[in-house]
This record gives C-alpha cells, sequence and structure tokens, in this order.
C-alpha cells in the first residue's frame, strides 16, 4: 500500500522489529488518550531498537495539527472506519494497510481489524464501562464491554499505565495478571515555567463533561465555600451521560457568581489557564492514569485529588485527597488547596515528583514488549 508522510532516511536494520502503533487517535484529539500516543509516538521515533509505523487511515477530517515525529512512517490514506473489516476480509487487515509490521498496538478502544501472522499489544488505559455501567450508560457500557473483551482474547499482551487498573482489569475482566504490562505514561512533555509564589487566580478543573469526572459535586462543594471565593474554571468538552451536568454548568453560569466553562481550549490557551491558576481540582471517582493532575505538579500547582486508587498510585504525597463522594469533605479539601503553600520549596517538590514520570522510560518499556513479541513469533 502507498504510504504518506513522516519518512526517514535511517536504514533500515532487518533485525530491528517493525512495528505498527493506531496513530488515528493522536489527530482526533488533545488530552487523555490522544495525548498517550502523540507523546509515546514521539518517544519511540528516535528509538534504533524498533522501526515505527504510524497506521493513520481514516475518512475523518484532522481535528489537531501535528505531524507524524521524525524517524516515524506515517500511513494515512482517506479509508473510512466501517471499511476496515471488509478490507480485512479480503486480506488486507491493518497490518497490510501500514507495512506489515511484526507488531501492531492497538492504543484506543477501536480497534483495526488484523491478522493472524502480527502479534497484538493492547492498551487498556481503563475499565471505568466495567465498574459502574452508569458512567457511560447501560448500552454503551455493554457494547464497550463487549469490543474490549473480543479484543483481549485477540490480543497477546496487555498494557495498563497504573496497576490500580491492571488490578480492575483482572477483577472485572477477569484478565490473568500475568498477561498485564504495568507501563506508566510520562508527564515530561510539559515544558517547565516560572510560576508567581502569591497568584490568586482561579481553581482550575480539566476534564471531560462525564459523570465519572465528578463535576457536580465539585460544583456544590465550590458553591458552600465561604465568600469571598475564587473563580471556578471548568474546561471540558461534552461526552456522555452529561446532560444534567451541563445543565448544572450552564444555570451556573448564566448566573454570572465566578464560573467559568470553557469547552473548547487548545494547548495554548489550556498552557494560559494553568500558568495563573491558583491549583487543579480533579475529583475524580476513577482514572486509568489521569493526565491533568500530573501536568499540574509539573508546573508546581497545588492538586486536590478525588481518593481514589490510581489517583493515590500516581500522585503519591505530592497532592491533598478528598472523597470524591462527600461534597463536605471536597469544600474542606478545596479550602485545604486554597491555604496551601505556594512557596519555592513546595512548588520544586511537586515538579520532582512529576518529572518522575518521563516518557523516554514509557517508550523503552514498549519497546522491551515489542521486542520479546516479536522475537516469539520470529521462533513460532
Amino acid at each position: 500500500m502507498p504510504s504518506a508522510r513522516g519518512t526517514t532516511n535511517r536504514a533500515v536494520d532487518t533485525t530491528v522489529p517493525r512495528v505498527a502503533i493506531d496513530w488515528r487517535p493522536a489527530v482526533l484529539g488533545r488530552s487523555g488518550i490522544p495525548r498517550a500516543v502523540r507523546e509515546l509516538a514521539r518517544a519511540l521515533a528516535p528509538r534504533d531498537d524498533v522501526e515505527l509505523r504510524l497506521f493513520a487511515h481514516s475518512w475523518a477530517r484532522r481535528r489537531v495539527a501535528v505531524e507524524p515525529p521524525a524517524g516515524a512512517r506515517c500511513h494515512r490514506l482517506p479509508i473510512p472506519g466501517r471499511s476496515l473489516p471488509w478490507l480485512a476480509r479480503c486480506g488486507l487487515g491493518a497490518e497490510r494497510l501500514c507495512g506489515r509490521p511484526a507488531v501492531f498496538h492497538w492504543t484506543d478502544y477501536v480497534y483495526p481489524p488484523v491478522g493472524h501472522d502480527v502479534r497484538v499489544v493492547l492498551t487498556l488505559h481503563d475499565v471505568a464501562f466495567a465498574v459502574d455501567a452508569g458512567w457511560h450508560g447501560a448500552s454503551g457500557s455493554r457494547e464497550l464491554d463487549r469490543r474490549v473483551r473480543r479484543a483481549l482474547a485477540r490480543a497477546d499482551a496487555v498494557v495498563c499505565p497504573t496497576q490500580a487498573t491492571a488490578d480492575l482489569a483482572h477483577r472485572h475482566l477477569a484478565l490473568p495478571a500475568g498477561r498485564i504490562s504495568v507501563i506508566p505514561f510520562g508527564a515530561d512533555h510539559v515544558a517547565r515555567s516560572e510560576t508567581a509564589a502569591d497568584r490568586m487566580g482561579p481553581l482550575l478543573m480539566v476534564g471531560t463533561i462525564e459523570p465519572r469526572k465528578n463535576h457536580l459535586r465539585l460544583l456544590a462543594a465550590w458553591q458552600a465555600l465561604a465568600a469571598p471565593r475564587p473563580e471556578l474554571v471548568v474546561v471540558g468538552t461534552h461526552g456522555w451521560e452529561c446532560d444534567e451536568i451541563v445543565a448544572a454548568l450552564e444555570a451556573e453560569r448564566r448566573r454570572g457568581r465566578g464560573m467559568r466553562w470553557l469547552e473548547q481550549v487548545d494547548d495554548r490557551q489550556l498552557e494560559e489557564l494553568f500558568a495563573t491558576a491558583r491549583g487543579l481540582v480533579y475529583p475524580s471517582l476513577l482514572e486509568g492514569f489521569g493526565f491533568p493532575p500530573l501536568e499540574a505538579l509539573a508546573r508546581g500547582l497545588p492538586v486536590l485529588a478525588g481518593d481514589q486508587p490510581a489517583a493515590r498510585e500516581t500522585l503519591g504525597d505530592a497532592a491533598l485527597f478528598a472523597d470524591p463522594l462527600d461534597v463536605e469533605a471536597l469544600r474542606d479539601g478545596l479550602q485545604a488547596l486554597l491555604d496551601a503553600s505556594h512557596d519555592p520549596a513546595s512548588r520544586e517538590a511537586r515538579r520532582a515528583h512529576a518529572a518522575r514520570y518521563r516518557w523516554t522510560d514509557c517508550a523503552r518499556a514498549h519497546a522491551t514488549l515489542y521486542r520479546r513479541l516479536a522475537g516469539e513469533a520470529a521462533t513460532r
């Protein structure tokens, strides 16, 4: 198949396994899974122990202006996603459409069909659909559960970004622990910036508008703060099962009492919001990894997070925690966040914690996994 951009002049070493990752999320969104796919590819591309291909065939228009990393070859033709199963039945699986790799990496919850001769890695970002069907809606959760279980049956290896997610996958999906590799994502895509110690800006909440992110309880906790309370800036686009949340945010926005809801922001605008924020609030009920809290810590900001296993695992002692189901506990947590020190030592401690999460480490662990699977395939 013809290929698109991102070619490299690096000599091809036939002993280096060719690996393809599903790059489509990287150009269709900004945060969460798209962020993980973009940064992983950027960290993998310069390595000399894998030959990286990017599966980007899609009819959808690119929503994010991001170029493939130098050192990776990007395969992108206007092929509708719904045609991929038909092409696979004709012998043109996703691996055939991006240069016949030894390993294909499914990076999202949409799995392009592949043939039987390629080893498959699946990243399981979270299992929220299996933990609480109400978060995605009953029908949406059933469909996700069916799709993920089918993909797990085909995958040769499963990657989870936290041990907490791996534990939930074992508990709710009966996934054997021995099949899971825990590989944390990075946080060093955040550029270091100097911030004022006495900032008096807004509280920031970043996350898709969906029940799991817990906006309604956060809004109630913020409203319960004693006057004068700080401005609350909510950043997030519409997700699923969110009608009640949207109605509450719109009602508060109309009242004009210090709450802003920004549905779409680009990376530059988000950076500006972080630069003026007093702290980040992230009262999520469940996370697979959770980029915003670590991104805030990388900027030296104090963080209040919902007390759940993945957040405890990634944030450690660098953040404040509150029971996300208890509005009063969240209110007290918000007050503690407002009282949190912004002195240079505290800011540097937060930055130092976030600096432990490096994309080079993430890429190295993935490359090791890819090489193992490719080696197993070669000896079959």
